[in-house]
């Protein structure tokens, strides 16, 4: 009988301690939730382009595979620009993409999506532009359609001014790119 009390005991005490730690444990979330998130911290992007972890840039540029080049060629001029650009391909080696560009997106001002014909038919870029458009109205941030191929937009997208970069070289493409990085500036920063 004092085997099944002390057995009983050391169940109620086992019991108490994961009630404690489960309170305790909830207590510390709710905590989170509360406390308003730390700023990221503002690191430049690495000399070649590398997307590092922790960075914080002004913009995250979103495209299919078959439009690499153009998105490449878009962020290459934004960083000309002086601005933080975040590109998938620019992650550093050794680094996971999925998790670099949830990081990412967390930690970035503003969205851009290149849409082609090729851009809704890819399940993950269907995903960050979810997250996207999350962060527009969750965050205050920005997002902005570029057009770089002849589509209709989805209905989110069309509802927004979009960037109009499908004819690299001439005088359209250049002004619409120049009100791109207007937009995506941070702003106070020196033009």
């Amino acid at each position: 009988m004092a085997i099944a009390i002390g057995g009983a005991a050391a169940a109620l005490l086992t019991a108490g301690a994961t009630v404690l730690s489960t309170g305790l444990d909830v207590r510390e979330r709710l905590s989170r939730l509360r406390r308003p998130p730390a700023p990221p911290p503002a690191v430049k992007p690495a000399p070649d382009g590398a997307a590092e972890p922790g960075d914080r840039y002004d913009a995250f540029v979103s495209y299919a595979e078959v439009d690499a080049e153009a998105a490449q060629t878009l962020a290459t001029r934004l960083r000309a620009e002086g601005l933080r650009v975040f590109l998938a391909e620019w992650i550093g080696p050794g680094l996971v993409e999925s998790l670099e560009k949830e990081a990412a997106l967390r930690v970035t001002a503003n969205g851009i999506l290149l849409f082609s014909s090729a851009t809704m038919n890819n399940a993950a870029i269907r995903d960050e532009y979810a997250v996207l458009l999350q962060r527009v109205h969750t965050g205050g941030r920005r997002f902005i359609p570029v057009l770089v191929d002849d589509v209709e937009l989805p209905p989110f997208a069309r509802i927004r001014r979009p960037a109009d970069l499908r004819n690299p070289g001439s005088a359209p493409y250049d002004a619409s790119l120049a009100a791109l990085v207007r937009a995506v500036r941070p702003p106070g920063e020196a033009v």
